[in-house]
């Protein structure tokens, strides 16, 4: 795809995102004085509102303009997601949002061949927009203060001295492979881990240097491919969890500034089961 065509792109998936996040701050806790009221999608600890599928409706009737294939969340699919494909995660850190807590986003990502290339993150709580990709160029927009800077990884050499972020699946009441021991590891070896509950912001952070390394399994593309396109372009590395190229549908993604990529990998591998086959880890 021609440069000209992903900055196009980029707008388009701008504006939806900013559509998006309308429907999302309009409904908030905090703007309305009451919590949303949600469901669960098969499990008590994966929740559902109605704001994410309003979130969802107007986001695709914007993305639908650029004639690319859409998979999104919520079950909005449209057109064959083969080569050049769309993934929406129209609120991701639905449990955040239900709560109140301002850490949720929408996420907006496009993937070329296998290749995430665009990526816009837009936190309306937090009055953040991350959005660029490595051909194009990326920044983070702070929306309360009109600022704007390109996003930069972090220089940051040593695991001892990084922030990190991590996640736990929703089956972790029922299995013993919840990303606790991992946590607990680099927890102990770092400045710190931090879980915010969202995949595409933990993301973002990485590609702004703001945490240094992130790793999560059991996810989906919607939550990923965003982010991964941002912390490529800023100049980071991403990876499966076991060092294997990047692939969106596998729902496995370890992202850092680079420099720690190698140590990040040997410091999870004891507490990583093995590899398997791409399908076998999506979920």
């Amino acid at each position: 795809m021609k440069v000209e065509q992903l900055r196009d792109l980029l707008e388009l998936a701008r504006e939806a995102a900013r559509a998006g996040a309308a429907v999302i701050e309009q409904s908030a806790r905090h703007v309305t004085g009451r919590r949303v009221e949600f469901s669960d999608k098969g499990s008590p600890i994966d929740l559902v509102t109605e704001v994410d599928r309003e979130s969802e409706r107007v986001i695709l009737a914007v993305l639908r303009r650029g004639g690319v294939p859409i998979v999104a969340e919520e079950g909005g699919r449209e057109g064959e997601a083969l080569g050049t494909v769309f993934y929406v995660d129209p609120l991701d850190g639905t449990t955040n949002y239900a709560h109140g807590h301002p850490f949720h986003a929408v996420s907006i990502g496009l993937v070329v061949d296998g290749v995430p290339e665009l990526g816009v993150v837009h936190a309306p709580m937090l009055g953040a927009v991350w959005s660029g990709g490595p051909r194009v160029g990326a920044s983070r927009r702070d929306l309360f203060r009109g600022h704007e800077h390109p996003l930069a990884v972090s220089s940051v050499a040593v695991l001892e001295a990084s922030l990190g972020a991590t996640g736990f699946p929703y089956d972790r009441r029922t299995t013993s492979d919840d990303n606790l021991s991992a946590f607990g590891a680099l927890t102990k070896r770092s400045h710190g881990v931090l879980r915010c509950g969202s995949a595409a912001l933990d993301l973002a952070l990485v590609a702004d240097g703001t945490y240094d390394v992130y790793w999560e399994r059991k996810l989906k593309p919607w939550d990923l491919a965003a982010g991964a396109a941002l912390v490529l372009a800023a100049g980071g590395r991403i990876s499966d969890p076991w060092g294997r190229p990047f692939v969106a549908e596998a729902g496995a993604l370890v992202a850092t500034n680079a420099v720690l990529h190698e140590a990040l990998l040997a410091a999870i591998a004891p507490h990583q089961p093995s590899p398997g086959s791409r399908d076998s880890e999506t979920r």
